[in-house]
């Protein structure tokens, strides 16, 4: 199955939510380290407002804390990655919540990763039959799960998704062997425990087997 047909799945169940809802739509698409979230989700935005959906990717990469709280449990810390590197109430509170408000309008960041800075930004307006799309690797945890309206799990072995997360970081965490072994023992490491506390899969409104881009197959479409 090619990357539209599940494109067309997920308009459908957009439009399905959009018949009962008066506010924007959240679609919260997840996966490990190294899946292909962004790429996904910002083609599926694409997709949505080539077929007369207006819809907006808003990462939660613009919601880290600064560096001081990221790393205060180590560099390497897997434990510090799970629980200290997102301000995941900060984006329930100026995206999932903030988008169903009169006027639905939400805050596209509170921190800058390349300045480290916090931000101070100005609401954006958005309308009511908006969908938000978000890619995130933890989008299912407690804080966050009962904000979504659609779930969309994308699903790979740790060994495809560590390869894919090192071609892509490897320039900017110094090096081959470097990144390799903080995807293991940091990025991969929080995964499993993720994985293994949330369950995120029986969770997912659609699960996608997104190990071969050019073949992709639903697992799982409630």
């Amino acid at each position: 199955m090619d990357r539209d047909a599940i494109f067309s799945i997920i308009s459908d169940k957009i439009e399905n939510i959009q018949i009962s809802k008066s506010k924007p739509v959240r679609v919260a698409v997840n996966g490990i380290e190294g899946t292909g979230k962004t790429t996904f989700a910002i083609a599926l935005v694409k997709y949505l407002n080539a077929h007369n959906i207006n819809a907006t990717h808003v990462s939660i990469d613009g919601f880290h804390f600064n560096k001081e709280v990221r790393y205060r449990q180590g560099r390497d810390s897997a434990a510090g990655y799970y629980e200290d590197s997102y301000n995941e109430a900060g984006f329930v509170e100026n995206v999932l919540k903030r988008s169903q408000q009169t006027p639905a309008e939400y805050i596209e960041a509170t921190h800058d990763l390349a300045t480290d800075d916090y931000l101070d930004l100005p609401p954006k307006r958005l309308s009511d039959n908006a969908v938000i799309v978000t890619d995130g690797c933890y989008l299912f945890k407690p804080v966050f799960n009962e904000f979504w309206d659609l779930k969309v799990y994308l699903k790979t072995d740790f060994s495809t998704a560590l390869q894919r997360g090192v071609k892509r970081d490897q320039n900017e965490l110094g090096g081959y062997e470097s990144t390799m072994e903080k995807f293991k023992s940091r990025y991969h490491a929080a995964s499993r425990r993720y994985i293994s506390e949330v369950n995120p899969e029986s969770l997912a409104d659609l699960v996608v087997n997104i190990t071969d881009f050019e073949n992709l197959n639903i697992l799982s479409n409630c």
